[in-house]
């Protein structure tokens, strides 16, 4: 669905008027505000020609030309509309028919306002993701991202990468939530950013780290307060959902939310309206949700920890970032990046990675990720050189047998071929770069390395010593 529910409007068709004005109040009552209402049939098949409409609600007695035969034209013509049958006609054969011919849902007048508003946002869903079905399709056949600069600030050459990115740009505009998974330091937040960004919603992307936030905390902070509201609340207090309005409410970490406050988000999400503290007037959200963790929400709703209702409210649209020892192709090229930083920051001159530094960082398995190897070049830059960073990996590996590399070779850039360059490489060199090439295929195993080599492993490790 659109970054804004109003978008595209949903059409009303009825030529009881009272009856159609009313079904427009309740859908507005629920943020769902464009509405366009017809009183005749012929009237709302000119329109569909210039308006772009996702959903409408059809009556099926009418004037002039039926409701069926609406349907039928619309589905002939516009099979992206989703039609949603609603008459006081309580007849299984009329259902059957309208079914049959394409319609998403047929009601039964009168028609409860939330089970009205849920086949709406229902039918609005199913819209949206026929045409980001579409879409992704047409991305396959075609490579590439409409927008590569919305995901400038995620550095990487890896192809599950750039999959993500695909995937990202196309459910950016949706108005449902976004959940992104992923270790520590994976970088969800730059992907919480990068969509926002694609999303070209105009309204404000706005944070909120959900870890040790009690449930008083929570709610004040998500959804605001007026003034005396409680003692201390000597002046209203704008929330951050309605700080968000029209852009993207980014909550990270909200595996580790308290039940009370899951129960409050699942209200914001489900109905997508808040009460601040302190008051009764209801106020729609017009924020979209994205929300991330590095829990295993599933293991969680199991161990009754997450409640199983928000999770498939949240999971609307889902993203796993991979760990960066699955993106080996990226391992240099950040640290490069991060060390050009470095050395920026810190108005030192920058040296270019050589081949004993990159077989040590080839060799780590970042269980704190990005984020960790960003801190292990600036901790190096700053301490004066990279025999710093040697060690420090030396000692993490020691602290933790699991820490040599687990990359999977698929995820390597593919070896260059064997070529002859000018100048000539001395023996050295060439010693160097063989060493450099067998330890990313041995994925970081020296043992296995040396095997390429036709080396025992003392000997390959002398050479890394002495490199």
């Amino acid at each position: 669905m659109s970054g804004n529910e109003s978008t595209h409007p949903i059409f009303i068709v009825d030529d009881e008027k009272a009856l159609a004005n009313s079904l427009g109040l309740t859908l507005r009552s629920f943020g769902l505000e464009n509405i366009k209402t017809f009183y005749n049939g012929q009237e709302v098949l000119q329109q569909l020609s210039r308006l772009e409409c996702r959903v409408m609600l059809l009556d099926l007695f009418m004037p002039g030309i039926s409701g069926e035969d609406i349907l039928q034209q619309v589905k002939d013509r516009w099979p992206h509309v989703q039609v949603v049958i609603i008459t006081a006609l309580n007849e299984t054969d009329s259902a059957v028919r309208c079914m049959k011919s394409g319609a998403f849902d047929y009601l039964v007048k009168p028609v409860e306002a939330d089970r009205l508003v849920t086949t709406v946002r229902l039918a609005m869903n199913h819209a949206v993701l026929l045409r980001q079905n579409l879409r992704l399709k047409q991305k396959l056949l075609t490579g590439g991202l409409d927008h590569p600069e919305h995901f400038r600030d995620i550095i990487t050459q890896d192809p599950k990468m750039k999959g993500i990115f695909s995937y990202l740009e196309v459910v950016a505009p949706a108005s449902n939530p976004l959940l992104i998974t992923g270790e520590t330091g994976t970088g969800k937040d730059l992907a919480a950013r990068a969509s926002h960004l694609a999303s070209g919603r105009k309204g404000r992307f706005i944070s909120l780290d959900a870890a040790g936030l009690d449930d008083n905390v929570f709610a004040d902070t998500l959804f605001g307060h007026v003034k005396g509201a409680f003692t201390d609340a000597r002046e209203a207090r704008k929330g951050l959902i309605e700080q968000a309005e029209g852009g993207t409410l980014f909550l990270d970490e909200i595996g580790d939310l308290s039940p009370a406050s899951q129960i409050k988000l699942l209200k914001l999400t489900q109905d997508r309206v808040y009460y601040p503290l302190g008051s009764d007037t209801p106020r729609a959200s017009r924020a979209r949700i994205i929300a991330a963790t590095n829990r295993d929400l599933e293991s969680r709703q199991k161990d009754g920890l997450f409640r199983s209702d928000l999770f498939y409210r949240i999971n609307t649209y889902h993203v796993h970032l991979p760990p960066l020892r699955e993106r080996g192709a990226d391992i240099l090229l950040l640290a490069e990046n991060f060390l050009e930083k470095a050395c920026a920051d810190l108005g030192v001159a920058k040296k270019p990675l050589c081949p004993r530094v990159s077989r040590i960082l080839m060799s780590y398995n970042y269980p704190g990720n990005i984020r960790e190897l960003q801190s292990l070049v600036y901790a190096a830059v700053a301490g004066g050189g990279m025999d710093l960073l040697e060690k420090k990996i030396e000692e993490l590996q020691g602290e933790d047998s699991s820490g040599r590399r687990l990359i999977d070779s698929t995820n390597l850039m593919p070896p260059a071929p064997w070529s002859y360059p000018e100048p000539l490489p001395t023996l050295e060199q060439a010693v160097d770069m063989l060493i450099t090439q067998a330890m990313l295929r041995a994925q970081g195993n020296q043992a296995r390395a040396a095997r390429m080599l036709g080396i025992s492993r003392q000997a390959l490790n002398k050479r890394i010593r002495k490199a």
